[in-house]
């Protein structure tokens, strides 16, 4: 199912054809078990990425957490001020995941039949593996909806963590995106 040719093994999303640069990329952050303490950086390698992959269109960025007591209200005003909507949902990872696919179906529903990209940013590499993930993307690869899955360090290595605030531009990212 994935796609491996030369020319996309460094990309998130397949190279635009020039109807395509002004897509609208939706990012779902799986923020619960990754702290970022510099959220705007994080948005920053975020839109840089997906900039430099040719798409020009409209960002959207959403954190998904956990029980709402184990996150510092200053750190959601900061992801705010970044511009990462942060969504809160009660229960464990699973039930977080089915809010995430939810959100998912109904901004599909908003941008169809236009198509969009969708980034998918968790520490759980495993995702596909669980069925309904799998078969919400594969149903959506065939309508044009374009599909990356990658781990936080990609956009904010533990380095960056440490060091400093300059922008980090992922150099090789994994492609996974799904033909259908």
């Amino acid at each position: 199912m994935s796609t491996g040719t030369d020319e996309t093994m460094d990309r998130l999303f397949p190279k635009p054809q020039r109807k395509e640069m002004l897509r609208s990329t939706y990012v779902m952050f799986d923020a619960e078990d990754f702290s970022i303490p510099d959220p705007l950086l994080f948005k920053k390698n975020i839109v840089t990425a997906i900039e430099k992959e040719g798409y020009r269109g409209r960002i959207r960025i959403n954190g998904y957490f956990g029980l709402k007591v184990t996150i510092p209200q200053d750190l959601l005003d900061q992801y705010l001020e970044a511009g990462i909507y942060s969504k809160i949902f009660e229960g464990d990872r699973v039930a977080r995941m089915n809010m995430m696919l939810v959100e998912l179906l109904f901004w599909a529903m908003s941008h169809y039949p236009a198509g969009t990209n969708v980034l998918i940013i968790t520490k759980n590499q495993k995702i596909l593996e669980e069925h309904k993930v799998r078969d919400i993307i594969e149903a959506l690869a065939v309508r044009d909806f374009y599909f990356a899955i990658e781990h936080p360090d990609t956009f904010y290595p533990p380095a960056a963590c440490a060091e400093s605030s300059e922008l980090f531009i992922p150099i090789a990212t994994r492609k996974r995106t799904f033909d259908g």
